[in-house]
């Protein structure tokens, strides 16, 4: 019986506390040590820059734990007890290279993509994209060959990015819980992507709101399904689509636990993690319905500043009133366009959570001026 965890990513607050929520023993290394997380946690440290065995020693001090759970950033961790995607089945499904021709073979459809050396026969406007990762934050629109060869020139890594045809919709996502052999859809959300509000970077991913009503639910569903299964995806997964005027296409896989957590278990009272614990012994979740919209905002830094305790105690008055997670520890510094917290509020509608979240986070960045 798996009973005390160890969590390990770049930010893992929000899997962290969802697996104390379901009363797992939880151990947990990120990069942040925010004060939430810290609080969920039995014992959390910070990670730097190290190698695999540097990793391998600090995983050994936790003591023995049941299982390994990889947050963000660390997916294809391969240690021992670890539950997550093998590292083929990740790469696989996270190589948006090679993504469109997988999709194309299951007649699914998508936006068309080249590697960056094709990208003329795409014809403009262009998203570009790193081939992996990212969470939009380097994604670039480029209206014309002149900006194409200035993102090329300005960038020595542009032979990992992709080209996509830029299509206009509004992003979504399911949240799947998947065995490897079957699958089913806990939620489905609606994405805020570089809302002006909140970041500077236009295709930034900064939150969610759940659940999404959409006519093309079945369909999301059963493509959602369909890629599940196809790649032997095994827990907690997400696809990530665009909801276009000529319909519902598929942009990208997400083979690892979703920034959509936090709304799937406001609207839905599931436990997430716990789902995914039980997913690696064939159990799939009952589906429950949204009982309330939630939203979560995902506030970005527009200069450099440290967090005050000035700045600490307004925080963690709002994560208290639960209104706020993700909150950073005192003395840090923040630099320019880096999540410093995350706002979560509930409503009955689409519009009152929108608004009530948005109400939120305006006034934390006027109170802290982030």
């Amino acid at each position: 019986m798996i009973k005390k965890v160890l969590i390990i990513g770049n930010s893992v607050r929000n899997i962290a506390c969802s697996a104390r929520r379901a009363g797992y023993i939880v151990y947990a290394l990120d990069c942040f040590g925010d004060v939430d997380m810290q609080k969920c946690a039995k014992k959390s440290q910070l990670l730097g820059n190290m190698s695999i065995n540097e990793l391998r020693h600090i995983v050994e001090s936790f003591g023995d734990v049941d299982a390994i759970i990889p947050g963000s950033g660390f997916e294809t961790l391969n240690l021992k007890n670890t539950l997550n995607n093998t590292f083929k089945i990740t790469n696989d499904a996270s190589d948006k290279s090679k993504l469109p021709d997988k999709l194309e073979s299951l007649g699914i459809p998508h936006p068309r993509t080249e590697s960056m050396d094709k990208a003329d026969g795409l014809g403009f406007p262009l998203m570009i994209k790193p081939g992996t990762g990212s969470g939009g934050m380097r994604n670039i629109m480029v209206r014309n060959e002149a900006e194409m060869n200035n993102f090329i020139n300005k960038n020595d890594d542009s032979h990992d990015f992709i080209a996509q045809e830029f299509i206009e919709g509004v992003p979504c996502s399911v949240s799947l819980i998947s065995t490897g052999d079957d699958a089913v859809a806990v939620a489905l959300n609606e994405q805020i992507i570089g809302a002006p509000w909140l970041t500077r970077i236009p295709f930034a991913y900064c939150g969610n709101i759940t659940p999404f009503h959409t006519k093309s639910k079945e369909e999301m569903v059963q493509y959602a399904k369909q890629i599940a299964i196809e790649f032997k995806l095994r827990g907690s997964n997400g696809v990530d689509f665009m909801l276009t005027d000529k319909g519902i296409k598929v942009l990208e896989i997400n083979p690892r636990f979703q920034g959509s957590l936090d709304t799937v278990e406001l609207s839905t009272g599931s436990n997430i993690f716990d789902a995914h614990i039980r997913s690696f012994d064939g159990e799939l979740p009952e589906i429950r319905e949204s009982r309330c919209f939630a939203a979560k905002t995902i506030i970005f830094a527009e200069k450099e500043f440290v967090i005050t305790k000035n700045i600490s105690d307004i925080l963690i008055k709002c994560m208290n009133d639960e209104k706020a997670v993700d909150i950073p520890r005192t003395g840090l510094t923040m630099h320019p366009d880096e999540p410093v917290t995350t706002m979560l509020a509930t409503a009955w509608t689409r519009k009152m959570v929108l608004d009530k979240v948005r109400q939120y986070s305006q006034l934390i960045k006027k109170r802290t001026e982030v």
